[in-house]
């Protein structure tokens, strides 16, 4: 206990370099760390200076509050910390390197959704024949019916009373066709690790057995849709990568093919062209069109108003004022972010969200069967060991 004690207040033999590497990672300031470890921001300063040192225990919460391994302080320099996925994300201020938030939720799913390809293949699950089914040269209009068809998303707007209904049923939808579907706004179920809708709103996994799909929760409702959206249409051409589709951006200044496909099929899905030139009034004014391709389309006005422009229905001054208007209205609506951890919804439905009920049924069937731990269990789905018997009772009764 004695020695212990005395670790404890030795100094640590970490690289300064590092200190300062992991702070800016985190996007924070030496004040911000500072406050967070309970010392002077001059201390912290001197740290990553190297004029000082903290002790062991002062390094180990320094790790622990920016999520780090303890031993990443003491490498001689910082490791080069790559995307496990393509990076398709296109912002006019530039990409910045992934922050230790979206790096670690990568690391999460891939996992998980390798885990869940290894179950469904040992399972007889056949591969669902729409992934890669297309290319980067075909047409979204094709794409977007193909895609329309397997979703059955016209079924799902018909009986969806409201654009979060219908997000509901195509989740559902999306999920039984094949499609993992994960949806969280923070990092393994930890509220005090929130994502950054400015660095991503979505990624995908082209997978020929369990190809996945994620939607980060911390973006406005009414982008959710079309991320998820966006998303299945990088498994449908057999595309996957991480996405930060920009609304406001026209599509002439995209970049990115591949973006610049997907956006397309997505507004294609969800408001065909045909549909909306056959329902447009053009001796209406623009909001009377919107209160009607509302009601129709389940979808928010920037869907409608993107398909519109891409029409010529709208010039692009339009199509950015009412882009600003919608942002600022969902903000001064939202004081917080509409992700279901942090909703206060109910426990075991906000867990299947986050999880996705293909992985979490899989998981469940396999402790059921015992050929999982209760404890491996837990920690798959990010929950303790005495609540996986509640997550049975909701999954299959008593």
């Amino acid at each position: 206990y004695k020695t212990h004690n005395m670790l404890m207040k030795t100094e640590a033999l970490v690289t300064p370099q590092l200190i300062s590497r992991a702070r800016k990672r985190r996007g924070m300031t030496t004040s911000e760390i500072a406050a967070k470890m309970n010392v002077p921001s001059d201390v912290v300063v001197a740290w990553e200076a190297g004029d000082k040192r903290p002790t062991f225990a002062q390094a180990q919460a320094f790790a622990k509050k920016l999520h780090i391994p303890f031993g990443y302080l003491y490498l001689h320099e910082s490791p080069i910390e790559r995307m496990p996925l393509v990076d398709f994300r296109t912002t006019r201020g530039g990409i910045s390197e992934p922050s230790p938030d979206l790096l670690d939720l990568l690391t999460d799913v891939l996992g998980k959704q390798q885990w869940l390809r290894d179950y469904r293949r040992f399972e007889g699950y056949v591969h669902p024949p729409f992934a890669g089914r297309f290319g980067i040269t075909d047409s979204e209009d094709v794409i977007a019916e193909d895609m329309r068809d397997i979703l059955d998303a016209e079924d799902a707007r018909k009986y969806a009373h409201s654009m979060d209904d219908f997000l509901e049923y195509l989740v559902q939808n999306t999920e039984e066709s094949g499609i993992a579907v994960m949806r969280s706004g923070v990092v393994r179920g930890n509220n005090h690790r929130p994502l950054d809708r400015a660095e991503f709103r979505g990624f995908s996994i082209h997978d020929n057995i369990v190809p996945l799909v994620f939607i980060n929760t911390c973006d406005f409702k009414w982008a959710q849709i079309f991320t998820l959206v966006h998303e299945i249409a990088h498994i449908w051409i057999g595309k996957g990568g991480v996405s930060n589709p920009d609304y406001e951006l026209q599509y002439s200044l995209q970049e990115k093919p591949v973006e610049l496909l997907c956006n397309r099929v997505a507004v294609e899905m969800l408001v065909p062209r045909g549909d909306l030139l056959s329902y447009w009034k053009t001796k209406d004014v623009l909001e009377e069109n919107l209160d009607g391709l509302r009601k129709r389309y389940k979808v928010s006005d920037m869907i409608i108003l993107r398909q519109a422009l891409n029409n010529n229905l709208i010039d692009i001054s339009e199509y950015r004022m009412r882009y600003a208007q919608l942002v600022k209205l969902t903000r001064s609506v939202e004081s917080d972010t509409d992700d279901v951890n942090n909703s206060g919804g109910d426990f075991d439905s906000a867990l299947i969200t986050r999880n996705g009920k293909m992985f979490t049924e899989a998981v469940i069937n396999s402790t059921v069967h015992e050929d999982v731990l209760w404890s491996e269990a837990a920690d798959m789905l990010d929950v303790k060991v005495k609540e996986i018997s509640g997550i049975m009772t909701y999954l299959y009764g008593s």
